[in-house]
């Protein structure tokens, strides 16, 4: 598995747009990102059942949200929080790295890195372990933070349904209030 740092964006773009996917730290848990969903989920060995989220950066002009859903997610985004709207999870990260990436490459797949079931990963050894049989398709991107057992995935509230699916440090429920108000 090839190791770059965050400063090498050129390099990575590369290897993105030629069939790899990166192993890359995010505002919440290490995470697996590809211009291919089917690299995920072949690295992670992932039902297809199981969605993946797309990161964006360009949320306000994208098509995807209306007026009122942009005022309400201008508050948490870029951030831990993840919106499920017509069966796709969208998330805007807050990394600098993350954002600069995705001015080029527009959007990306994504996953936590671990394979389908167990907990992310928190360091290049662990991923070297973790991805061994998928290595000559994963690049690993080191960055400078630490991960430790107390970082969580990003919070999921579902549009479609107004339910919150996952707990994280954003107050799920308060989203969908304040999706709700706008609403009406």
């Amino acid at each position: 598995m090839e190791k770059y740092n965050e400063s090498e964006i050129d390099a990575i773009e590369f290897h993105l747009r030629n069939n790899k996917s990166a192993i890359v730290d995010t505002d919440t848990v290490y995470g697996i990102v590809s211009l291919s969903s089917n690299l995920i989920y072949d690295a992670k060995n992932r039902p297809h059942s199981k969605k993946l989220v797309v990161f964006i950066k360009n949320f306000t002009s994208a098509g995807i949200f209306t007026l009122n859903e942009i005022k309400v997610l201008k508050k948490y985004w870029p951030g831990e929080l993840t919106v499920i709207k017509n069966k796709v999870g969208y998330r805007v990260p807050n990394s600098k790295f993350l954002l600069d990436l995705l001015d080029r490459v527009v959007f990306l797949y994504s996953s936590s890195a671990n394979m389908s079931g167990k907990t992310p990963i928190k360091s290049f050894e662990e991923a070297k372990v973790e991805f061994k049989k998928s290595k000559d398709k994963v690049i690993f991107v080191e960055s400078r933070s630490r991960h430790t057992d107390e970082d969580q995935p990003s919070t999921i509230i579902d549009l479609d349904k107004n339910k919150v699916l996952r707990k994280g440090k954003i107050d799920g429920q308060q989203v969908l209030i304040e999706m709700l108000q706008v609403k009406n």
